[in-house]
């Protein structure tokens, strides 16, 4: 029943926006009682939050591009680009995921697309890739991609400039990785953030000397 009642309010929303999702739709659409809702969602809100979690889900499932052990440049890059033609694809359930502000918490499909990003964050960290610790470089994307994603839903569909997409996109890269085109501080900074990543499999260390070490690693990437 919950699967079903999510597919219902998603096309709902689809079709016709967050005030078609109204527990008389659902309850007239699938035959159930309203109650039934209440007790596997809580509040209106709740089902909202599980219908975005639901369609970013789905169109994860359509997604090949990354796996474990592929490059994580190219890895981040098809990433990126998922997101912003979901986002473009169902602005409904992404205003949902990212259009609210939420003081000191997010939803979940926000919650489980920055899970995605961070594991793909930590192999660039483990491969010293990265010049900024994890979770800087997860806020950057994240900030940036959901801007731009907003800033082409604003624009007429037929004046959408999507290298707007491409660009922010490896802008943000440059900022947080090193590249051998960069000068040698990236490459220091990739090294710090290598090592600070590899601290959490150390065992030579005790917690408060592999916090310590961390903290003075994360303050030499920045």
């Amino acid at each position: 029943m919950r699967i079903r009642i999510l597919d219902t309010a998603h096309d709902l929303l689809n079709a016709e926006g967050r005030d078609a999702v109204t527990t008389r739709a659902l309850t007239s659409a699938l035959h159930i009682q309203a109650p039934t809702i209440y007790r596997i969602f809580g509040d209106k809100q709740g089902l909202l939050d599980q219908v975005a979690l639901h369609g970013f889900s789905a169109h994860l499932a359509t997604w090949t591009g990354w796996t474990p052990g592929a490059d994580p440049i190219d890895s981040l890059r098809q990433g990126w680009d998922m997101h912003i033609d979901w986002g473009l694809l169902h602005p409904q359930v992404y205003s949902i995921a990212y259009g609210e502000p939420r003081t000191g918490t997010s939803s979940p499909a926000a919650d489980a697309i920055d899970a995605i990003l961070t594991t793909q964050i930590e192999v660039a960290a483990k491969d010293g890739l990265l010049t900024v610790p994890v979770p800087d470089a997860v806020n950057m994307i994240r900030a940036t991609g959901v801007g731009v994603v907003f800033t082409l839903l604003a624009m007429p569909d037929d004046a959408r400039d999507m290298t707007l997409s491409t660009r922010a996109r490896e802008a943000t890269m440059a900022a947080i990785l090193a590249t051998p085109a960069k000068h040698e501080r990236d490459e220091r900074d990739g090294a710090a953030m290598q090592l600070r990543h590899q601290l959490e499999d150390t065992t030579v260390l005790t917690a408060n000397e592999r916090a310590l070490f961390g903290d003075w690693l994360d303050r030499l990437a920045k």
